[in-house]
């Protein structure tokens, strides 16, 4: 019976009642789902070998014979169980091992043909510690470029891998919706032939060439997007709000200090956007602590004045509380909102939400600060004519165009920032709808902090050394990966280490947990005793990742350090040093591999975001192909910063495709993928 695309993946054979419900929680129902849920790596297995050939350190697949096979529970470690087998060819036999597996003495009998793909080892003689096994000649997990997927509890890679194998046939039916000229300059394979490859490629350079064409697809359907954003854009039309230069000035003067000269041209480029016609559309980039905040509190100011609204969209309720006190101390609280769960405030007045809601909509003149719930039916966007929205990498291309398609006639101003560093170029590709502005300078004053890498027997001096921090009234930051104790990851978590730190190192000193299970008013009171010095040592997961803002916070200590990317452990680092205290950042790795500890010490040698940031792309090598270590980036599945150049080739391609017809009507296939995507493409 032959497959199709749309075929339940309950049709094919061995993956089970429970197999389909594990699936179904990862968003796969149809074989279409399965074939787009791409391995993250491979293991190549392709070489094979003659058991006399082999040599320590080789990564093969091996074909013979079972010679002998029997399990036995570890004289050392009584819960473990080995399973010890000899394996004959031609040329000679060779041991093998397998733990918690003592099912294979019945699966794997003597005189069985198997194949078994892994990595040779020396143990008392040549020996394949944990392989891969197969019956001889199926080449599905030996034998080949093997692929490895991102699993969830009760599913096996054997059964996935299986499953994926029996669905590829209904690859055939992939549409091909490039056009002939982009795929045939560009040289990439056929989307059927490239979602074959993906799984189980032959060679190396199918494999690549089917990566490219995943990512060309994604990149390509998003310049597109962007060129239609920007088509959109100039059709809709927004409030003018004339740059008044005197009032401009009142407020920098009213500053307690000076802008650096990027942050006077960024907020020129936004009070200049905001006298046009059609509406802003602005990205304004800056690396953590830049002073992004003050140079929308001058673009708000302006809106202000003329008694226009304004949404403030904040990515967390804890930074929404505290870009609120922050807007009220730059543009005075008289007319900034506070919107989450838990607060209803204009002003010093606390409302009840609906006559919160009809405040605002009769409030001439008002900036309103909230999370991305503040945009719900009740306060649609007709009342706003500024949206500045905070940490934008959280935001998508779909999001952001879903804000300017809610109005035909009129739409809102939009500002979006964010403090993840990247080189201004490939802002500009990744960012394709936006205008670009970007704070590269740091506001005078600031030391720069102070950061170095602490081994395991260097911790016990450094904890003393905090210790001694804190009874001089310092405030910390301990991050931990986890929330939760967790044996598999074998690092420590946050409820581990508070009880550890509250017994051994701070016992007796003011400790306190924040991690993103807690409620809202718990996070809050916990944050609120932390800035007022009620907590001193604040253990956390990385919730306290963006934007947290406490000067007196001077240190930052990151358990299993290795385990973050340098974006994040940048962030991470940008808690403290905010204000005129010298701040000290301590990585503290579990382990470290050449790649890791390259990443750490990048974090030593300089505190500089778009420096990190391009030393980042530098390191990422092969790694997760895809998947879990992805650029951060919520609209890419498949593509990651890395991939500049694809990104402007499929940028000059969506320009020059919707220039020579700005609808697509020649291009019917790539108009409904188009649709299909995003589902708000206007293309009339």
């Amino acid at each position: 019976m032959a497959a199709h695309l749309s075929d339940s993946i309950a049709s094919l054979p061995g993956i089970g009642t429970q197999g389909v419900r594990i699936l179904k929680t990862l968003g796969v129902v149809s074989l279409r789902d399965l074939l787009y849920y791409v391995p993250f790596r491979y293991d190549d297995f392709s070489t094979i070998k003659s058991i006399a050939s082999l040599r320590v350190g080789d990564t093969v697949t091996v074909e013979g014979t079972i010679k002998t096979i029997n399990s036995r529970r570890s004289w050392k470690r009584k819960k473990l169980s080995l399973t010890e087998a000899t394996i004959e060819d031609a040329t000679g036999t060779l041991s093998v091992l397998w733990f918690n597996q003592p099912y294979l003495e019945e699966t794997l009998k003597p005189k069985t043909k198997v194949a078994l793909a892994g990595t040779v080892e020396y143990r008392q003689g040549l020996i394949l510690v944990n392989p891969l096994h197969e019956p001889a000649g199926q080449h599905i997990h030996t034998g080949r470029i093997v692929p490895i997927y991102g699993l969830t509890k009760g599913l096996a890679m054997r059964r996935l891998r299986s499953a994926m194998e029996k669905a590829l046939p209904a690859a055939r039916e992939f549409v091909e919706w490039l056009p002939r000229d982009v795929q045939t300059s560009e040289s990439l394979p056929g989307l059927s032939e490239a979602m074959k490859a993906i799984h189980f490629p032959d060679t190396r350079d199918t494999l690549d060439a089917a990566v490219a064409r995943l990512k060309f697809d994604e990149v390509f359907l998003h310049q597109l997007l962007f060129a239609d954003v920007r088509r959109e854009r100039r059709r809709l039309k927004a409030k003018v709000f004339s740059f008044d230069q005197v009032k401009a000035k009142d407020f920098l003067t009213r500053l307690p200090f000076t802008l650096t000269l990027g942050q006077k041209k960024a907020a020129w480029d936004i009070l200049r956007d905001l006298s046009q016609i059609h509406p802003m559309n602005r990205l304004l980039e800056g690396d953590v602590g830049s002073g992004k905040t003050v140079v929308a509190a001058m673009a708000i100011a302006q809106i202000l004045e003329k008694r226009g609204k304004v949404a403030y969209l904040a990515p967390t309720e804890i930074l929404a509380l505290q870009q609120h006190t922050t807007l009220c101390r730059l543009l005075g609280e008289d007319h900034v909102g506070l919107l989450t769960h838990a607060y209803c405030r204009l002003g010093t007045v606390d409302f009840k939400r609906d006559d919160f809601e009809k405040q605002i909509k009769k409030q001439k003149g008002c900036c309103v600060v909230g999370t991305h719930a503040l945009l719900g039916d009740r306060l649609p966007l007709p009342f706003f004519d500024l949206i500045v929205i905070d940490e934008q990498h959280r935001f998508g291309v779909a999001q952001r165009h879903a804000l300017l398609e809610r109005q035909k006639d009129h739409a809102p101003h939009l500002l979006s920032m964010t403090a993840t560093p990247i080189p201004r170029s490939l802002a500009l590709t990744i960012y394709g709808d936006l205008d670009v502005s970007c704070l590269t300078e740091m506001p005078k004053g600031r030391k720069p902090i102070a950061t170095a890498i602490v081994l395991q027997d260097q911790q016990e001096g450094m904890w003393k050394h905090l210790r001694g921090q804190i009874e001089n009234g310092e405030r910390i930051f301990i991050v931990c990966p986890l929330i939760d104790p967790s044996d598999r990851l074998g690092v420590q978590s946050v409820e581990e280490t508070s009880v550890r730190l509250k017994a051994e190192v701070f016992k007796g000193l003011p400790i306190d947990v924040l991690h993103g299970k807690m409620k809202f008013d718990e996070k809050e009171k916990v944050m609120e005793a932390f800035r007022q010095g009620k907590v001193q040592v604040l253990i956390a997961t990385t919730v306290v990742e963006v934007g947290v803002d406490i000067p007196e916070a001077t240190v930052m200590v990151v358990l299993g350090a290795e385990r973050f990317g340098l974006a994040q452990l940048h962030q991470l680092r940008g808690r403290v040093g905010r204000g005129e205290k010298q701040s000290y950042c301590y990585l503290l790795p579990d382990t470290l591999s050449d790649r890791s500890r390259a990443r750490l010490e990048a974090m030593v040698k300089t505190n500089n975001g778009f420096e990190l940031a391009q030393k980042d792309l530098e390191l990422r090598g092969p790694g997760d192909l895809f998947g879990s270590q992805q650029s951060g980036f919520p609209d890419y599945q498949f593509a990651t910063s890395a991939d500049e150049d694809l990104m402007q080739k499929a940028r000059h391609w969506a320009e020059r495709l919707m220039e020579e017809d700005p609808t697509l009507s020649t291009y019917p296939l790539m108009r409904q993928k188009m649709k299909d995507a995003f589902e708000i493409v206007h293309l009339e």
